[in-house]
């Protein structure tokens, strides 16, 4: 009979016991499961950092094209409707219906916008990362596309895009 008391008088040592190990589970998932959940909200909260501080760039560079471009034709006869950047693509609509191109073509005078309008850009030489081609498009008389790639530049230093490359599509 004594060792009928003595064993019930025994205890189990704790990490023997079945409840000690089901709290040991709820809290390693509670710490892992944070853990997770933060580096998930932090990486969401520096995406959005770095995305609204693109967009401010990319709104701050086509202000700037603006700005630059805004000397580059005759303003009485012609404009520049829109300019917009979508997909490192900087897209200039101009408007030509009102020009009189004479002795010029129509055309011609495109062609000599473009290459006015592009080099004008091409002085913004911080906003290089922003764009990979420039398209200046002058709806019915067609577009020129110019790509980053065929860049040139002058003995002064001043970069341009060979006229040879303006073709209207």
């Amino acid at each position: 009979m004594k060792d009928k008391a003595t064993k019930s008088n025994v205890k189990k040592p704790i990490f023997k016991k079945w409840w000690f190990w089901v709290i040991i589970v709820v809290i390693l998932a509670a710490i892992f499961g944070n853990t997770g959940a933060k580096d998930g909200v932090e990486d969401g909260v520096k995406d959005a950092i770095n995305s609204t501080e693109q967009q401010a760039t990319s709104d701050k560079f086509v202000e700037d094209v603006k700005t630059a471009i805004s000397g580059a034709f005759d303003s009485d006869n012609e404009a520049i409707t829109d300019v917009a950047l979508k997909d490192k693509d900087l897209c200039v609509t101009v408007d030509l219906s009102k020009a009189d191109p004479s002795p010029l073509t129509i055309e011609d005078l495109a062609i000599s916008r473009t290459s006015s309008i592009t080099d004008a850009i091409l002085e913004l030489t911080d906003y290089d990362s922003q764009w990979n081609t420039i398209t200046v498009d002058f709806g019915d008389v067609g577009k020129v596309v110019c790509d980053k790639d065929s860049i040139k530049e002058n003995e002064a230093g001043g970069r341009y895009f060979p006229s040879e490359n303006f073709t209207l599509k």
